[in-house]
């Protein structure tokens, strides 16, 4: 084969791998939704007719399906051996501690819906999830309290860097600590573990707050972690020492982050800082992940977008903040500190 041919055999595959990439989704999807992995795990190694009759699905079907999940690196094996979880797939099981499948049904569901409308945001700048779904994405998991479990739950998943913030940023000082839209509080039970010492508010919009009821946050933490109900455009509770703003700015405009800050700014006490968590647009990530995102935050949010980090100085600057540090986290994310200005 000439240099020509390889190159545009090369070229060629890696344009049909990028277009059948919504063929990985909606298979790691099903292999969720229809308990595929939970039964796998169950039984430590089953073959597909076997696995077909437990979950009442086409034993030529879920064998086709588990060829494809085991080239994906999902589970391991052949019909005539059986099939096994690799560690991909362990982080499906819904009984797993730190399980990933609320984070794939939302994905591999509404967000892939939106997506699918992706030139509405293209041709308009908006929202593709409100076209498709009638409402923006906070209004819609409002009026549905069983999506908006498995949202938050899915906003949970898949945060190794909760922990690193713990000990990237010296809380053990804190006095007061209020997560703003820190949704179930995994966040605030990280920084909680860490540091025995300060106390903390979880704030949240109401529905999320109910929510939270029977979490450990409520429970384990419920002497040192007060739960408080509002909304972060009107209002923020006072007196923190630390404020919290984990992956919330990334959602909306800058006019909307400049209320977000300015209603912080407002309520902080004396001395108090701003840790923010986000993703930052940078050119030397070596992988799609914050762009993606970043367009992600068009098609779900419309205002939304990832920033780099002459964006938040300037965004934090108009708000009567000054960056203080700027640290990487795992995953692309950083952990930025601000102090009033």
């Amino acid at each position: 084969m000439t240099t020509r041919n390889a190159t545009e055999s090369t070229a060629g595959r890696q344009l049909i791998e990028l277009m059948a990439g919504f063929w990985k989704t909606q298979a790691v999807c099903m292999a969720t939704e229809l308990g595929i992995v939970d039964r796998i795990a169950a039984a430590g190694r089953i073959g597909a007719v076997d696995l077909a009759h437990r979950t009442a699905t086409d034993a030529d079907a879920l064998g086709r399906l588990l060829l494809f999940l085991d080239s994906l690196g999902v589970v391991d094996g052949d019909e005539a051996g059986g099939y096994t979880l690799t560690p991909v797939g362990e982080l499906l099981r819904t009984d797993a501690p730190d399980s990933m499948s609320d984070h794939v049904r939302v994905y591999g569901s509404h967000f892939y819906q939106a997506w699918g409308a992706l030139s509405h945001s293209l041709h308009t700048g908006r929202s593709a999830f409100t076209r498709v779904f009638g409402s923006d994405l906070f209004s819609y998991l409002h009026q549905n309290p069983d999506v908006s479990l498995t949202y938050e739950r899915a906003m949970t998943a898949g945060t190794p860097f909760f922990a690193e913030v713990a000990q990237t940023f010296d809380f053990s000082g804190a006095r007061r600590i209020v997560d703003v839209a820190g949704g179930h509080g995994a966040l605030l039970e990280e920084i909680l573990k860490a540091h025995p010492g300060p106390r903390a508010v979880l704030f949240d919009a109401p529905d999320v707050i109910e929510e939270t009821a029977n979490r450990s946050i409520a429970t384990v933490h419920a002497d040192r972690c007060e739960r408080i109900a509002g909304d972060f455009f009107e209002s923020v509770p006072a007196d923190g020492d630390v404020y919290l703003l984990s992956r919330i700015l990334h959602c909306f405009d800058d006019e909307a982050c400049q209320r977000i800050l300015l209603n912080c700014r407002r309520a902080m006490a004396p001395g108090a800082r701003l840790v923010i968590v986000e993703r930052i647009l940078t050119k030397d990530t070596g992988s799609s992940l914050t762009q993606g995102y970043n367009l992600h935050m068009l098609v779900v949010f419309g205002g939304g977008r990832e920033r780099d980090e002459a964006h938040y100085r300037a965004l934090l600057e108009r708000a009567g903040f000054a960056v203080e540090s700027l640290h990487r986290l795992p995953l692309e994310t950083h952990l930025l500190t601000a102090v009033p200005s």
